[in-house]
């Protein structure tokens, strides 16, 4: 396999990155969580006029039809710049769904998606998860119940759920707006990514699809979701690593900077290490999305997830011990790496069990 991005896709990259520098620093970041909105609303509108929602939608539905690989490269950079936006639950996630479950319902909601005019939740079955432990139950176009938390649902339109119906497993899409759905606030501890709990009592919701179909759905948008998510914790590693070596030329002791101080070095180069081999990773799980087949994914977005998370957590880890007690404030920024990184580990479930999924048998994939 070698595998690298285009020359367009590697322009795109570099848009996006002068982009967000400019228009979602950490600075924006601070103003979103203080504002109480829950996400910078501002940057959303600004991407949504660059077609970032759009960006691997069919053109039939408004979209820019290109593809997934587009789509690493814009959460890269987006990991990268922390942005408080709903672009992964929304674009990543609930687009993903509904062009699998084309119908009346969901062809229109793309539309709506692309022009950045909804915002959608959705909530998924991980691998450490069964269908079956779903609370939500669906008859007759009735969903009563309650999900488990869901990233930015306090500001979305619709939410995308798993439900029962007859014991069968069941996708719904579920109006937020309406009466019969509450929807209760969650501590987090990334406050730029806010979640809520809905809870449902004999809410309208319309059925996507069910069976197989939606096992089938589930299983690929989260294996999509986990080669995506590696990249968006690439990027905040990097920037994590960057942070620390800036730190470490400009902090002095003892009149030498501390990175002189071969201890500090180390640390810095098993950053770069650790991030080397989980971009190596993160192009075999966006290798795997273009060419690979459904096993040949899981397996591939296993080793993006795991070897992605370690990047990202050891990083933001040693960029707060590297800054000392600074870097425990809020003035500075080794804290919002930290929590994101925290976040992203758990997001797609727990990754013990993915390693174990791995060392059990999943990697025989590989020699097949």
């Amino acid at each position: 396999m070698n595998f690298d991005f285009s020359d367009d896709q590697r322009t795109l990259r570099d848009h996006a990155r002068r982009f967000l520098s400019e228009a979602s620093d950490l600075h924006a970041l601070r103003l979103a969580i203080l504002s109480g909105t829950g996400y910078d609303q501002k940057l959303w509108q600004q991407i949504t006029e660059q077609g970032w929602q759009g960006v691997a939608i069919a053109e039939e539905h408004g979209g820019l039809g290109l593809g997934m690989l587009e789509l690493c490269v814009l959460t890269e950079e987006l990991g990268r710049s922390l942005s408080a936006v709903p672009f992964f639950s929304t674009v990543c996630l609930a687009a993903e769904v509904l062009k699998r479950c084309p119908s009346s319902i969901s062809n229109p909601l793309l539309e709506r998606i692309v022009t950045g005019e909804v915002i959608v939740s959705v909530d998924l079955i991980t691998p450490d998860q069964r269908w079956s432990q779903t609370s939500l139950h669906y008859d007759d176009a009735s969903l009563d119940g309650h999900s488990a938390p869901l990233a930015y649902g306090g500001n979305a339109d619709f939410a995308i759920l798993p439900a029962l119906q007859d014991g069968e497993p069941t996708l719904v899409l579920l109006d937020l707006t309406q009466d019969a759905v509450t929807l209760s606030k969650l501590l987090a501890l990334d406050e730029v990514v806010p979640f809520v709990r809905v809870q449902a009592s004999s809410a309208k919701a319309a059925l996507l699809c069910q069976g197989q179909a939606a096992i089938d759905v589930m299983t690929r948008v989260v294996n999509q979701a986990a080669v995506l998510t590696a990249f968006e914790q690439l990027g905040g590693a990097e920037v994590a690593l960057e942070t620390s070596r800036t730190y470490a030329l400009e902090r002095y002791t003892f009149g030498r900077q501390i990175g002189s101080y071969q201890a500090v070095k180390h640390k810095l180069a098993d950053m770069a290490v650790k991030i080397e081999l989980a971009r190596s990773n993160a192009f075999y799980g966006a290798w795997a999305l273009q060419a690979g087949s459904d096993e040949e994914l899981a397996v591939a977005a296993a080793l993006s997830r795991v070897s992605a998370g370690e990047a990202f957590e050891f990083a933001a880890e040693e960029c707060l011990h590297l800054h000392g007690g600074i870097g425990y404030t809020w003035e500075a920024d080794c804290h919002f790496f930290y929590k994101r990184a925290r976040l992203l580990a758990v997001t797609l479930g727990n990754r013990t069990w993915i390693e174990r999924l791995l060392s059990e048998g999943s990697l025989q994939t590989l020699h097949n």
